[in-house]
């Protein structure tokens, strides 16, 4: 894959942050991620037509540190927002963040030590869920994990890995090379969308259950509240996710097909060619024997 970690830099990592209406939130999200250990950052906040003090704040963040740059747009719903985001990229890494969590000042630290060390398509760290201040992880894990395996993980209702985005870090220049975007026609689940379809086109994947980041339930959040008219959005959402997995099981058993056949070619030339030496070398043989009785004969 293109876009690893070269070790005589230090490569830019971007960071998207969608808001909406987060004038309670948004300064402890910003101060945590202008704390990180890590320093070279692009920090692109979408504001999604905030109606609130929301701008205020944004615009105070933008003033004090030259990494913030904050784009508004009308409302349009987070994966809108996340889209236009993606259009100011210019780091050759990218994470998100939600303008009502907050990070660990590790967080970005340890993605790109992460991307450095290991080559990784994509990087996972484990969160915390405040409150109560708890890890997701029921155990401590880390290592390598295969396509298969980080998609099993994607698409697992409990765990540390889940579909979110604000947990893992991407290569843009997977993003960018096949154009994927966030689906704006669901409301629910398109993070997890996302996270198979580019899961599909990658191969390894880097995690540690350590708690980074903090996901924040609130009370008040849309998302953590039921919403009937967003239930056709789950069925679209998972019906999506089924083509997705179905379309990459066809492409690798079509590879594997391809791969089979071109094997069965492969060993049918090494026999044509195995056979055509054995009759060269007995047509040789027997041009000798031949010689060797004339000799014979003329003794």
């Amino acid at each position: 894959m293109k876009g690893r970690i070269s070790m005589a830099i230090t490569p830019l990592f971007s960071v998207i942050m969608p808001i909406y209406n987060l004038e309670k939130y948004i300064d402890r999200a910003v101060k945590s991620i202008l704390n990180q250990s890590y320093r070279q950052l692009q920090i692109i906040i979408i504001d999604d037509g905030s109606t609130d003090q929301t701008p205020q704040h944004l615009a105070h963040w933008a003033e004090v540190d030259s990494r913030v740059e904050v784009h508004r747009q009308e409302n349009q719903g987070i994966s809108a927002a996340r889209n236009f985001g993606m259009t100011f990229v210019k780091g050759d890494f990218l994470t998100f963040l939600d303008g009502d969590d907050w990070v660990e000042h590790r967080y970005i630290e340890y993605m790109a030590t992460a991307f450095r060390q290991y080559q990784p398509d994509m990087v996972i760290c484990g969160y915390a869920i405040d409150p109560p201040h708890r890890s997701a992880a029921t155990k401590e894990e880390s290592g390598i994990l295969t396509r298969k395996e980080a998609i099993g993980r994607i698409l697992k209702l409990g765990g540390s890995v889940r579909g979110y985005t604000w947990n893992k870090g991407y290569l843009i220049d997977v993003i960018r090379t096949n154009n994927l975007q966030f689906d704006i026609h669901i409301g629910l689940m398109e993070d997890q969308l996302f996270n198979v379809q580019y899961a599909n086109l990658c191969e390894r994947f880097y995690f540690d259950t350590q708690p980074l980041y903090h996901y924040v339930q609130r009370s008040d959040s849309i998302i953590h509240g039921f919403d009937l008219q967003k239930v056709p959005d789950n069925f679209v959402a998972n019906y999506r996710i089924f083509q997705e997995l179905n379309r990459a099981k066809s492409k690798t058993v079509s590879s594997m097909t391809s791969q089979k056949k071109t094997a069965q070619q492969l060993a049918r030339r090494k026999a044509r060619r195995q056979r055509r030496r054995a009759l060269q070398a007995a047509n040789e043989l027997t041009s000798k024997i031949t010689d060797l009785d004339d000799r014979v004969r003329d003794i």
